[in-house]
């Protein structure tokens, strides 16, 4: 099966003058599943449910004379996935797959995944997911760790007078000392968080992140009965980060963390 990505130039079968839309293929669904009738996806484009024995994709006709990959296109998109989970098992398709047409999408995508989809639909049956993001409040935080270490301290004092090339050892070791402690207190924090929220998750995924004032960002799945028990939970940390930093709840959202990618079944 073909599934163009964004940047990735249509093939044959979506080439020429006559080829002017495809089949932008959003999620995998049961069947039966009936989307929000003002749900629109890429272009304010109207969606159709192609359905397959147990399973139905979610599509909408786009032109195949532009690229994918525009903001507007990915927030249609998210749009669209996020929005079926609300009330569904959901295996969102990946950002940009487009097929030829509405045959194409039994033929290439339902058709020799039907079982494989129904098994991965059935497991997520009765569970949502949510995004926990944790940010520090960073000023508080590194106030907290000049005050727990009297080195830190120091070597800040030191430095805050002293130009960069005359402190230059004394600030590599500062910044040294800070991001170790940082570390820590992420570590520390990251699992009283974590330990709040995971009795209430059937599984969790903690994401990547780069940013000084990140403290941890995980992706939950949670059971529909356990739901209200993982928003208290949620509150908690919340109540326990304050003053030194902010707690965001995101969701449900389209499981992406807990699907496998689509390149197992795509080719």
């Amino acid at each position: 099966m073909t599934l163009t990505q964004p940047g990735v130039t249509m093939d044959d079968r979506t080439a020429g003058p006559a080829a002017l839309t495809a089949q932008y293929v959003y999620a995998i669904v049961p069947a039966g599943t009936s989307a929000p009738e003002d749900l629109t996806g890429i272009d304010d484009g109207d969606l159709e449910l192609i359905v397959h024995g147990p399973v139905a994709a979610v599509i909408g006709k786009v032109v195949t004379d532009r690229a994918f990959g525009r903001r507007d296109d990915l927030l249609a998109h998210s749009r669209v996935t996020d929005t079926l989970a609300r009330d569904c098992a959901v295996i969102p398709v990946r950002f940009g797959s487009v097929v030829t047409d509405t045959g194409a999408v039994v033929a290439e995508l339902l058709e020799p995944n039907a079982e494989y989809f129904a098994s991965i639909l059935d497991d997520l049956a009765g569970h949502r997911q949510f995004v926990v993001r944790a940010r520090y409040d960073e000023e508080a935080v590194l106030a907290e760790i000049v005050k727990e270490n009297p080195e830190i301290a120091r070597l800040r004092d030191l430095t805050r007078d002293q130009s960069v090339e005359a402190s230059w050892n004394e600030r590599i070791r500062l910044g040294e000392l800070v991001a170790r402690a940082l570390e820590v207190k992420r570590d520390v924090d990251s699992a009283d968080l974590l330990d709040l929220l995971t009795p209430h998750a059937e599984g969790w995924n903690i994401r990547a992140a780069g940013e000084v004032d990140h403290l941890i960002d995980v992706a939950f799945l949670v059971a529909d009965d356990q739901q209200e028990a993982f928003d208290r939970a949620a509150e908690e940390a919340a109540r326990n980060l304050a003053g030194r930093g902010r707690v965001r709840l995101v969701g449900p959202t389209a499981p992406y963390d807990f699907v496998p990618g689509d390149d197992t079944w795509a080719s």
